[in-house]
């Protein structure tokens, strides 16, 4: 049906399959640097995770998330402090042994942080 409706406004086929491939292959591009892992990352007090994986990578005390379909959203945090945070009994569809953060960054907002266990590029809070 979706296939009709962008041929019934003009726009072509190999148009709309290029874009899909061109998204794929960002995203896999990306994801095959060194240190990117994925995580679940959202604002402190926010109730839900986001069900859609982010991809970032912790350099010094700068992290950087890359997030949306092709992973182009870019989003830069100079990290001031990192804390152990508590998940209870939340688990996640794309993280296995979750471990959690809670990043206050130096203009003061907090975010919270969610990555695999094994995967972890933060540093312990005595390590900042």
């Amino acid at each position: 049906m979706i296939w009709a409706t962008l041929a019934f406004l003009g726009v072509p086929i190999w148009l709309v399959v290029g874009a899909l491939i061109g998204a794929m292959f960002s995203r896999r591009q990306f994801r095959a640097q060194p240190d990117v892992v994925p995580l679940m990352f959202r604002a402190n007090g926010d109730e839900k995770w986001p069900r859609r994986l982010a991809y970032g990578r912790y350099i010094h005390n700068v992290l950087i998330v890359n997030y949306g379909l092709a992973q182009i959203r870019t989003a830069v945090h100079v990290v001031e402090n990192v804390e152990r945070l508590d998940l209870g009994d939340t688990t996640f569809k794309h993280i296995d042994d979750p471990i959690a953060f809670t990043i206050r960054l130096d203009d003061g907002s907090e975010y919270e942080l969610a990555i695999e266990r094994a995967d972890n590029p933060v540093p312990e809070p005595a390590e900042l």
